[in-house]
């Protein structure tokens, strides 16, 4: 991989270390970031117009939220259109209400480092 090459550890080298000296985040953290930014863009106006019709709200008490579509399939459950509004609902006010990209990737992207693998599993619920 791209770290081990930067670090110059061998190819059995544990890597998790590295990726904390260099401010990567590991592969499934990665993808939770990729999704829920794609979907903040949507959100926001600055993805494709396809991208942002996936999306609707709907009202929780107080709180606006993106409505989960109901999947009868373990495959469709899987796709953005689902899996994007249930990360999306379940990150931090404080991230969610931020417009700019570069705030909210900064902010998302602390917010993951900071997650065990089971609140990581919890964002998909």
């Amino acid at each position: 991989s791209a770290s081990k090459a930067i670090t110059g550890k061998y190819k059995y080298d544990h890597i998790d270390d590295d990726l904390k000296k260099l401010h990567w985040l590991p592969i499934r953290k990665r993808i939770v970031f990729k999704i829920a930014l794609l979907a903040h863009k949507s959100i926001i106006g600055m993805a494709p117009v396809y991208l942002q019709d996936m999306f609707k709200f709907c009202h929780h008490g107080h709180s606006l939220k993106l409505m989960v579509p109901y999947t009868n399939t373990k495959y469709g459950g899987r796709c953005f259109s689902v899996i994007g509004p249930k990360i999306y609902n379940n990150l931090p006010l404080h991230i969610i209400s931020t417009i700019n990209i570069a705030t909210f990737k900064g902010a998302l992207k602390t917010y993951l480092f900071n997650l065990t693998d089971s609140d990581l599993e919890k964002l998909y619920q």
